[in-house]
């Protein structure tokens, strides 16, 4: 019984070492580990689309050859959106957009500059290991304010 008593102990102990605590990752270390590809897009309320109408699913709408683009970014700043595989148009350049990309002291907010000329602020509602949603406030010319949140996952 001792040796069986022994055995279970020497197991435990083993284990006990050998589980790693899970490390903490920053935002900036979050955003960076590996390309981020659009899995979901949503418009709230649904906006009009000439052609296809009201939606508020644009993720559905959108051509196979603009969901699998990457979004990549770098811990100095730096960010890129590159073509994936499948190209809308075999001329396009591999790297779509390029930029700068800063985030708020507090984490809850990123800007993207240039963003298709221009920039974009964007709330950042989950960033985890496998996961970045944001969310960014789109105005139409009418004046029309509509919210637009993006869910991204890693490739």
């Amino acid at each position: 019984m001792k040796k069986l008593v022994l055995l279970v102990t020497a197991i435990n102990i083993v284990f006990l070492f050998s589980c790693k605590k899970e490390e903490e990752l920053t935002n900036t270390e979050l955003l960076c580990r590996a390309p981020w590809v659009l899995s979901a897009s949503v418009i709230d309320p649904p906006y009009f689309f000439e052609g296809v109408g009201s939606i508020s699913d644009y993720y559905a709408i959108l051509s196979p050859c603009w969901k699998d683009n990457l979004w990549n970014f770098d811990e100095s700043g730096n960010y890129t959106k590159e073509d994936g595989a499948q190209k809308c148009d075999p001329a396009d350049p591999s790297i779509l957009e390029n930029g700068r990309w800063t985030l708020s002291s507090n984490g809850t907010t990123m800007v993207i500059e240039p963003y298709y000329y221009y920039w974009a602020e964007y709330e950042i509602l989950e960033l985890t290991k496998q996961t970045l949603k944001v969310s960014s406030m789109i105005t139409d010319t009418l004046g029309n304010n509509y919210n637009w949140t993006e869910t991204y996952t890693h490739k």
